[in-house]
């Protein structure tokens, strides 16, 4: 049950002067939590546009410009529209050490978009649709309109979303300004030049009484204990407003920069991952029930080879006709034939409708974000497709084998990749991903091949050979990278790639395959709407 925060001030409180010390105070604590790289988001949602945004300004004013964004939730570009929900809000979390801070968020657009549902294509309301989250509370809000499954969607993928920014760092303040009935009516008459839109006392009356409903529901199941609500109900007094939201502000972010200095001083050193992993033999798992023997003779594969890429060009155009985004990821051994394949599959598709993406080391910027920050750039939107090169999955394989995170991290980590994929998936996104296979023996041959060749001498780094030393490591890290993230709707298809022409088909043939499932349970779903 989520209570109303409310500081208490003595009577006859002069909240302007009150204003002037809280706002040394919030820069003060600005620039602590930018000296302990803490990223901090802090959301405000509830009623009447013009209060909020003055409300908000008077906060933003005391801080440093250089250390914080903020992010107006309006209608999304048609650019957004075309992408999974929660990606629009996760390209604008803040780096370590800076804050966000949203004028409505993922909130207000969730319940516009998933629990009215004004427009069936990826449930996003139209351009013109008002996006004041009151006018959308003025819908009916019975038990059957808020427990939909749509709903509940809404909850999981916010919570998970939520959930994983806190795991790695980031924290938050959420703050929802409500109106308490007999206040409703007037400010209305106070506020009526600033708001875009009329309420006369009838619809007024009738929101109040919808919106508890559905807000309870929303603001309850997303109260969690690491991203509490703090619920406020404002008066006409914007200079007491101001004052009691900084009050909130300041005490929470005084709880967190105490939290994070605590860490700093108290926390154990972590165990030597080297160690850990080292004691660690080549456990088995899907890598050892794969037959490698696989192949094609060339003839037989030059057949095949033309006949599905013939069949790809059709495909992903259809694809791209009925706006499904697709991601693809590709992942394996050093040698295994990531390049060729990615060749062979884009070589029968339109170079308007996808985008390879080669993944390198992250950067100096990359580091000061959430790790999956910088893979989102790449998410495909409506009848697109990305290709990458490899991917997320670094974490669990490279940055586990050479200790650039921790063992809790990339631990984390499983479950993290699951829920941003399962983010993609649910908003309709193809997902695949393969690990191309190949024996020890055969990287071997393919390296001194390459290094003897002074056209392909390029493709083979000090790296290569590190890596091939640590062979172990990386197969007991694949194997339960495949078993803990291949899931339904992305799973792993192993590729046998010893023979790179028995690879080649396999993996044309089955991109052919899931997008011809994509496309006749769309068409099922719309015979029977």
């Amino acid at each position: 049950m989520i209570s109303e925060t409310k500081p208490i001030f003595p009577k006859n409180t002069n909240f302007l002067k009150l204003i002037e010390e809280y706002s040394e105070e919030l820069g003060i604590l600005q620039r602590e939590a930018k000296d302990l790289d803490i990223p901090l988001i802090i959301v405000f949602e509830g009623w009447y546009d013009g209060f909020i945004g003055e409300v908000i300004n008077r906060q933003l004013l005391p801080l440093d410009s250089r250390g914080f964004d903020f992010h107006f939730t309006d209608t999304p570009t048609a650019e957004e529209n075309n992408l999974p929900f929660i990606f629009r809000f996760s390209r604008k979390i803040p780096p370590k050490g800076k804050i966000a801070v949203f004028d409505r968020s993922w909130y207000m657009r969730g319940l516009i978009e998933h629990l009215i549902n004004e427009s069936e294509k990826n449930g996003c309301a139209p351009s013109s649709y008002k996006t004041n989250l009151e006018t959308v509370l003025t819908e009916p809000a019975d038990e059957e309109v808020i427990h939909t499954a749509r709903f509940t969607h809404l909850i999981k993928i916010i919570n998970d979303f939520e959930n994983t920014l806190y795991n790695n760092g980031t924290r938050f303040i959420k703050i929802y300004m409500g109106a308490r009935k007999d206040k409703r009516i007037e400010n209305h008459k106070v506020w009526k030049k600033i708001i875009p839109y009329d309420l006369d006392k009838r619809s007024a009356e009738k929101i109040y009484k919808k919106d508890v409903r559905v807000l309870k529901e929303m603001l309850e199941q997303t109260n969690a204990t690491y991203a509490p609500w703090n619920l406020y109900f404002v008066n006409q007094n914007i200079d007491e407003a101001t004052a009691v939201t900084m009050k909130i502000i300041i005490d929470q972010m005084k709880a967190i920069i105490f939290d994070a200095k605590s860490k700093q001083f108290s926390e154990p050193e972590q165990t030597d991952a080297e160690t850990s992993i080292q004691t660690i033999s080549m456990t088995a798992g899907p890598l050892d029930r794969v037959d490698l023997t696989k192949f094609y003779t060339k003839q037989k594969y030059k057949k095949k080879l033309k006949k599905y890429q013939k069949q790809l060009t059709l495909s992903h155009y259809l694809l791209h006709l009925n706006k499904k985004p697709m991601v693809l990821v590709f992942e394996g051994w050093d040698a295994a034939g990531k390049g060729g394949n990615i060749k062979r599959i884009v070589q029968s598709m339109n170079p308007r409708h996808y985008r390879v993406i080669p993944i390198a080391s992250p950067t100096d910027t990359d580091k000061k974000y959430h790790y999956l920050w910088r893979f989102l750039d790449g998410i495909p939107p409506s009848g697109q497709t990305s290709l990458y090169d490899r991917s997320w999955y670094g974490r669990v394989m490279v940055e586990r084998v050479e200790h650039f995170c921790t063992e809790e991290e990339w631990k984390r980590a499983y479950g993290e990749i699951n829920r941003f994929e399962r983010a993609m998936t649910s908003d309709g996104v193809i997902v695949l991903k393969f690990w191309l296979h190949i024996s020890k023996e055969k990287q071997y041959e393919r390296f001194t091949a390459r290094s003897l060749n002074p056209l392909k001498q390029w493709k083979l780094t000090d790296e290569d050979w590190r890596n091939r030393g640590k062979w172990d490591e990386y197969y007991t890290a694949v194997n339960e990278m495949i078993e803990k993230t291949s899931t339904e709707k992305a799973p792993w298809i192993i590729v046998e790639a010893d023979d790179k022409y028995y690879a080649r088909i396999k993996i044309l043939k089955t991109i052919i395959q899931r997008i011809k499932k994509e496309l006749e349970e769309k068409d099922c779903l719309k015979q029977n709407k």
